[in-house]
């Protein structure tokens, strides 16, 4: 398709005024100032494509791929306005929160609308959005472009050329998988064929910090954000370097992709509380603490892994609602536990697998998935319901797909090397998957798992999907660990080191950021011996940080190097009638007798059997 190629005078022209027309075409031409921001806010302006039609709608998403909840993005639009080609303002009805109705849509040449931020706009009413699936508008510092939060589409009109402008600040650097078509020290160009792709291409524009790694034969580049400078993109680059070369091995030894980009925004401010990762196609979009490379170098592992796999699924294997997905009226597939569960299976099982992590470590990554499975999720609902309603009736299930989800994978895995005597696991299912569908060809939400058997040739595996996946029947997490030599407990009583309270006991407090125990129950003995009450906010063990960045490294450097006996000093903040004061706590560190639920530990003596399934799950020879 023929493209308009602007000069920058014609850009900044057709931006800040009528003066200087911009032919319309086929394509829509958006054109965003990121050196311009007013109370926090974007001015969006679109030469829309030709329309045919009285009427139109211009939508902005009410829900995008990977984020499974409505957010509204409509919400973070003001002063819509629509002209013709003479600059006269057509008349424009609001439908609903996320669509605008435009009359006389044949003479329609300009559409502007202002945009806020998702991270610190003002109350707004409605679900809350996940920092890495929304919006930061900082001038002269940080925008994260999700852009499904900027641009949307009108109606029947998304499988179109959608060319985008930014001017921006002197210095700035665009961090996208993107490849533009055009960029100079002052703006860019992208062009992308569709909006499909245009949201499944997010960009970070700051000051650059990037490090290029060449991995499978895939440019992977790493762009950081840290507002203190206490990570750089090179230490994180190093960090994960030999993961990704792990991943490439375990994916068959190249990458299916040219270009991948990982935008890592550290904050100093957690607003919510919370953080994580959005996966895309060609990248994934990070918001993490502000720590040190070393600090977060575990966390941005296992979030990296995770994201990283999704370069399998959906981009190589994906079902209708998702090849054709859509934005307002979402259709949810039912198999959750392929999407985010084999993904979050392979995640772990990739790092023990090539020994990044080890095997004891890897067990208690599984055994605390077992646990929050069934303290935390309705197990009598089946995975596909689930699934199928998750944005609304199972909402609060949806966590489990990286719990349930990954250990339905596991027990698959084993299964598929158990029918196989050890020549094929999930590995090479995904492969297969991935050749037969394809980016371009999308799978039938009911004929999955009849494919699945079919392309394995293991008739057995239709019950099992049948049983745990279609079913509610429990995982059969016993006899699995059995086969591998792996002796699963459900219950026993164990002394285990502790810093006071179980981990399944704490909060987050969302004004302080700091981590706090929710109530007393979760204490014990040696907890009550030091003094810890419900509602203490942690500040310091041994003199080390207990806080959001830093409670991570600080309990596992406890619970491998104090020794019982040894002084325990602790520092928390409790509240005292209107106000909190710090309370210095002190104990000598004793292990109390608990009772622990799904112990995983290897078998005293292994059967042959056992042994050589165990090789085959874990062996990188197994591929």
């Amino acid at each position: 398709m023929k493209k308009t190629i602007l000069t920058l005078c014609a850009l900044v022209m057709c931006v800040g005024s009528f003066a200087q027309k911009v032919t319309q075409n086929a394509s829509y031409q958006f054109f965003v100032d990121l050196t311009t921001v007013k109370n926090d806010k974007l001015e969006v302006s679109l030469i829309a494509p030709k329309i045919n039609k009285d009427e139109i709608t211009y939508n902005l998403p009410k829900i995008v791929p990977g984020t499974y909840a409505n957010y509204d993005f409509g919400r973070y639009i003001t002063d819509f306005k629509a002209f013709d080609a003479a600059g006269k303002a057509l008349k424009v009805e609001k439908l609903d929160k996320n669509s605008y109705k435009i009359a006389k849509a044949k003479s329609l040449y300009k559409i502007t609308y202002l945009v806020d931020d998702t991270w610190d706009s003002p109350e707004i009413s409605g679900e809350y959005v996940f920092e890495p699936a929304g919006t930061d508008i900082e001038k002269d510092t940080l925008f994260a472009v999700n852009t499904h939060g900027f641009f949307g589409y009108f109606d029947n009109l998304k499988n179109v050329t959608y060319n985008v402008n930014f001017s921006k600040p002197k210095g700035f650097y665009g961090a996208t998988s993107m490849i533009a078509s055009k960029s100079d020290a002052s703006s860019d160009l992208f062009s992308v064929g569709n909006y499909n792709d245009l949201v499944d291409a997010p960009i970070m524009y700051s000051k650059p910090d990037t490090t290029v790694l060449k991995v499978g034969g895939a440019d992977i580049l790493i762009s950081v954000y840290s507002p203190n400078k206490k990570a750089n993109s090179a230490e994180i680059a190093a960090n994960v370097k030999t993961l990704l070369e792990a991943q490439k091995e375990y994916l068959g030894g190249t990458l299916p992709i040219k270009k991948y980009a990982f935008l890592i925004i550290l904050s100093d401010n957690l607003k919510n509380g919370s953080y994580g990762a959005l996966e895309h196609s060609y990248s994934s979009f990070y918001y993490l603490p502000e720590a040190s490379a070393e600090e977060l170098s575990q966390t941005v592992k296992d979030v990296c892994a995770h994201e990283f796999f999704h370069i399998v699924t959906p981009l190589s294997i994906h079902s209708e609602e998702i090849g054709d997905f859509d934005f307002n009226k979402p259709k949810m597939s039912k198999h959750l536990w392929m999407y985010e569960g084999m993904t979050e299976y392979a995640a772990g099982h990739m790092q023990v697998m090539y020994d990044l992590i080890p095997l004891g470590q890897y067990l208690n990554m599984v055994r605390n998935k077992i646990n929050s499975m069934y303290d935390r999720y309705d197990e009598k609902v089946p995975f596909t319901v689930m699934s199928a309603d998750v944005l609304e009736k199972y909402k609060d299930q949806y966590p489990n797909v990286y719990e349930k989800g990954a250990l339905i994978g596991l027990c698959l895995d084993i299964k598929l090397r158990q029918l196989s005597k050890g020549a094929y696991g999930t590995q090479n299912l995904m492969r297969d998957l991935s050749k037969y569908y394809g980016k371009e060809k999308s799978f039938k939400d009911p004929e999955l798992f009849d494919k699945i058997t079919e392309i394995t040739k293991f008739p057995e595996l239709r019950q099992f999907f049948a049983k745990y996946v279609e079913g509610n029947q429990p995982l059969p997490l016993e006899e699995t660990f059995q086969s591998v030599g792996i002796e699963f407990q459900k219950e026993a009583k164990v002394r285990e080191k502790s810093i006071g309270v179980s981990v399944y006991s704490l909060g987050l407090n969302q004004e302080s950021k700091a981590i706090y125990i929710l109530d007393d129950e979760g204490i014990d003995a040696f907890g009550k011996k030091l003094g810890l009450k419900a509602g203490d906010e942690f500040v310091s063990l041994n003199g080390k940080a207990l806080d959001l960045a830093n409670f991570r490294n600080t309990r596992t450097d406890f619970m491998q190097n104090a020794k019982e006996n040894d002084t325990i000093n602790m520092v928390v903040m409790r509240k005292e009638g209107d106000k909190k004061v710090e309370v210095k706590l002190s104990a000598p560190l004793f292990i109390p007798e608990i009772i622990e639920k799904n112990l995983l530990k290897p078998v005293a003596s292994p059967s042959e059997a056992q042994v050589t399934l165990l090789k085959a799950w874990l062996s990188p020879a197994s591929k």
